[in-house]
């Protein structure tokens, strides 16, 4: 089976730190991009079963609840769903006890709400429309509609020192899933100009393994996300497997048949052909063994030997036994009888994982992440 993901590009203001695809409106989302992306849902050729479905943004919380019925409904008459975790994003600013009884009623079964933080002077400096109250009331509205919900926090905004107060409220809600990011200061965005506001390496460290301290009832099952037992991102462990998964919208990005595709990022240019690519790519096998071990090693289970012979037809010392045995030298990784998985420090210089397997196997092109 594989993953769905549906990208809703628009927000009422745009976050000065963001680099995804999004784009500012005022009101609803129009109709003629519901259309475009239904249209391109019904198109699709490959695979007919899918497990998960995540609407990832930009917002998709301001799509109304007739456009998400259609978007949904076109989505269970070309796939089969079974059993699916559906997912949907959400700014606190808008969720409401109705709108969210409406996606409940639809059949959604997950929502992530972007927090980010628990602290005024935190969000004012992110740009965030919400602030924490409305932050709070968010949390209590899903969790007594949700049994399955979570949220998403940045770490090394200013100021620093409030970190340690939202990690231990967002603790106090109990959240299923909490998605912890480093604040990064990306070129093409206004933040740029802000660099010189980001915190060293060392203090970034430090408040990267505090997430792991305040939340110890939680697991802590990839490099950026923690769960409580059993209540991992469905959607996003077919990312970190590198299994297959549709997008659809904008600028999303699918892996379907060894093909890396992506729509186009301009949303003109999507809905004048909803479902034309602006880049496609057939991987090749060394490429898809790369990139399998790379995901793998974000994840705190790491590979199990058994599995990527049973997937490739080899054993993966025959493949990457180099830079293997000199990621355990330097203690990144860690071996047993049964599997490779990363080590605490793995967690830390994950790139570092990665580049070692790249030069023995072959750069894979065009990764994607949807996370």
């Amino acid at each position: 089976m594989i993953g769905i993901y549906l990208h809703i590009p628009y927000c009422r203001t745009l976050c000065p730190y963001c680099d995804f695809v999004r784009n500012p409106i005022d009101g609803a989302v129009p109709q003629r991009f519901v259309d475009a992306v239904c249209g391109e849902i019904a198109a699709f050729e490959g695979p007919d079963k899918a497990g998960t479905v995540f609407f990832g943004g930009g917002t998709p919380s301001l799509l109304a609840p007739a456009s998400l019925e259609r978007i949904l409904a076109a989505v269970g008459e070309r796939f089969v769903l079974e059993e699916p975790e559906v997912s949907i994003e959400a700014n606190p600013d808008d969720v409401r006890g109705g709108l969210a009884d409406a996606w409940r009623a639809l059949g959604v079964t997950r929502v992530s709400l972007g927090v980010q933080s628990f602290d005024d002077g935190v969000l004012g400096y992110l740009g965030r429309r919400h602030d924490a109250a409305t932050a709070r009331q968010a949390c209590g509205a899903v969790a007594e509609r949700f049994d399955n919900w979570g949220m998403d926090l940045i770490f090394g905004a200013q100021p620093v020192d409030a970190w340690d107060a939202t990690l231990a409220e967002c603790a106090a809600l109990a959240p299923k899933h909490v998605s912890v990011y480093g604040l990064t200061y990306e070129a093409a965005t206004p933040f740029a100009a802000r660099a010189g506001d980001a915190v060293d390496d060392d203090t970034y460290l430090e408040l990267y393994w505090r997430a792991e301290a305040h939340l110890a009832g939680f697991e802590h099952y990839e490099v950026s996300n923690y769960a409580q037992p059993g209540r991992e991102c469905r959607h996003n462990l077919i990312y970190w497997n590198n299994l297959e998964y549709a997008g659809f919208g904008p600028g999303a990005y699918s892996f379907v048949g060894g093909i890396r595709a992506r729509n186009p990022v301009a949303l003109n240019d999507y809905l004048a052909h909803p479902g034309g690519k602006c880049e496609a790519l057939r991987l090749s096998d060394a490429e898809v063994r790369t990139e399998t071990l790379i995901q793998h090693f974000r994840l705190a289970a790491g590979i199990r030997k058994a599995a990527y012979a049973e997937r490739f037809g080899r054993a993966i010392h025959e493949d990457y036994g180099h830079a293997l045995d000199g990621l355990v030298a330097r203690g990144l990784i860690e071996e047993d009888r049964e599997e490779f998985r990363p080590t605490r420090r793995g967690f830390e210089l994950n790139n570092e994982i990665g580049l070692a397997l790249v030069h023995e196997g072959g750069e894979p092109r065009a990764i994607a992440s949807e996370a």
